[in-house]
């Protein structure tokens, strides 16, 4: 699913329109945060400027401004819906369109180069058709010795994943070696999550395989049907599994998970 810049805007304006709700009730989610501030924090704790890349509803922007006070947190996302929502949480903050995958990224974006000590981009990448040129653009937004904490998904894609538009997932070796040919130093990837998360996205799997059609000749308005259909029945499926499983997550083991976690530093 390839998308240019305009199409990539309002596809995920979309997105985040129709499933916002399924964010807010992820117990995925919630600890995936948890790990970045904490990660974050051991890497740079002394980081004064930090960009949250690809910030959605802004969650994200709103615990590294609470675990990093004195630094300046910004936001910033290729949906403009992101950003509305994103302002509501972070009134304050500096929040603008960035798009990885801009034709004119250096250009556009050349006052921001090399200007952040941390750039933090979670669940973003596994979007773009060309991983390896964003993440060189993540190292480019970096000051020297700058720290970025990359997240991306693992295991095997849901059509839920397929619908808001996921290219691909990830084995810990992939992304180290994307992040090393971009120019990183690696310093830690994680395989977070087993065994509740990876009981839950099982159930993910198998909640959106149940909502959605098997046919790849399904029309526009059948389409938005089951998106509905998808949004209802994911809801339902992340509350239930939500309540129950958001405590066990902190039992989760850092290795044989389906989150993937990096730790990756420019050195120049």
């Amino acid at each position: 699913m390839t998308h240019r810049p305009e199409q990539a805007k309002e596809f995920y304006d979309e997105v985040w329109r129709k499933y916002a709700h399924l964010d807010a009730k992820s117990p995925a989610a919630f600890h995936r945060r948890r790990l970045v501030v904490q990660l974050v924090r051991n890497a740079r704790p002394d980081a004064r400027r930090i960009l949250d890349v690809g910030c959605g509803q802004g969650e994200l922007l709103g615990a590294l401004q609470l675990a990093m006070p004195e630094a300046s947190v910004d936001g910033a996302d290729v949906s403009e819906q992101s950003l509305t929502d994103s302002r509501k949480r972070s009134p304050n903050g500096d929040l603008f369109i960035l798009d990885l995958s801009d034709a004119d990224f250096e250009e556009k974006y050349r006052d921001r180069l090399g200007l952040y000590d941390v750039v933090t981009c979670s669940e973003v990448i596994e979007h773009i058709p060309d991983d390896a040129r964003a993440l060189k653009r993540l190292h480019a937004l970096l000051a020297p010795r700058g720290a970025a904490i990359v997240t991306v998904p693992g295991g095997k894609m849901s059509r839920f994943d397929e619908i808001i538009g996921h290219h691909r997932h990830y084995a810990p070796a992939r992304l180290e070696r994307l992040l090393t040919a971009q120019g990183f130093s690696v310093e830690a990837v994680l395989a977070w999550g087993f065994p509740f998360h990876s009981v839950y996205r099982t159930a993910v799997r198998v909640a959106s395989r149940a909502a959605m059609p098997n046919d790849p000749a399904t029309g526009d308005a059948e389409a938005n049907r089951t998106r509905g259909i998808v949004g209802s029945v994911l809801g339902r499926a992340y509350g239930l599994f939500g309540r129950g499983l958001q405590p066990l997550f902190y039992l989760n083991l850092s290795r044989w998970g389906e989150q993937i976690l990096a730790v990756a530093r420019r050195s120049a």
